[in-house]
């Protein structure tokens, strides 16, 4: 049986998704319980920072409904969603384009099939459409076909309520002529639960799973490896 220099505790499969795999020592989970304190991070205990964001986001909505404040936690719910769809939609891009520069790198290929907008969009932009079109362009570039049209239907389901990428951050953006755009001026309606129930939907036929290699993350995963074996870069 393999030791590990640090232990790693096996905690019950969370049906709502696991944010960190493994669990804590069973004295130290209840202490920090009985105190407010949280952990996570180092050797067996990073967690997935878009499955956190998306989780949270559903546990607060129940409770603005259970305790009839919905109104009040819209913006920071409503905000965690879409944070959660930009990193899944900037982690498919990057294991496309690792893909491509080890692909480039092993046949000795100068020429970047990437564009330095798509390069740049991948660490600056917050645009959910110009991600989501960046993930149809490259899909289609590296021979993976069209992404999944949940992906497309949770980008338009939340764009639709952003007058700006920072619409659900700010009550109001500046723009490059100096006007000032007001977020909220006119009363929105936003249904929390069912853009919930989309951002779920991802995580069956897009995000990657343990129990399913048929996902999209999973043949992107898949092709990302066996180039980063090839060129040298994974064992």
């Amino acid at each position: 049986m393999p030791k590990f220099d640090t232990p790693a505790f096996i905690k019950p499969t969370d049906p709502s998704g696991d944010v960190i795999v493994f669990g804590k020592e069973p004295v130290q989970e209840q202490q920090d319980l009985l105190n407010g304190v949280a952990r996570f991070g180092g050797t067996w205990r990073t967690p997935s920072y878009q499955l956190a964001y998306q989780k949270a986001a559903r546990m607060l909505i129940r409770h603005g409904i259970s305790e009839k404040c919905l109104d009040d936690i819209a913006l920071p719910a409503f905000y965690m969603l879409r944070h959660s769809l930009e990193l899944l939609l900037k982690r498919l891009l990057y294991w496309l384009y690792e893909e491509a520069d080890f692909q480039r790198e092993r046949i000795g290929d100068k020429d970047d099939p990437l564009s330095q907008g798509q390069r740049d969009r991948l660490s600056k932009s917050h645009n959910l459409r110009s991600l989501l079109r960046d993930l149809e362009t490259a899909s289609r570039q590296f021979r993976h076909g069209e992404p999944p049209p949940e992906i497309s239907k949770a980008v338009e389901q939340l764009s639709a309520f952003e007058l700006s990428d920072t619409w659900s951050r700010y009550e109001v953006t500046k723009s490059k002529d100096g006007k000032t755009l007001h977020h909220v001026k006119e009363e929105v309606e936003v249904p929390l639960l069912a853009i919930c129930d989309v951002m779920e939907a991802l995580k069956q036929t897009v995000g990657y799973r343990m129990d399913d290699d048929s996902t999209y993350e999973c043949q992107l995963y898949e092709a990302w490896l066996f180039e980063a074996r090839a060129s040298g870069h994974a064992g």
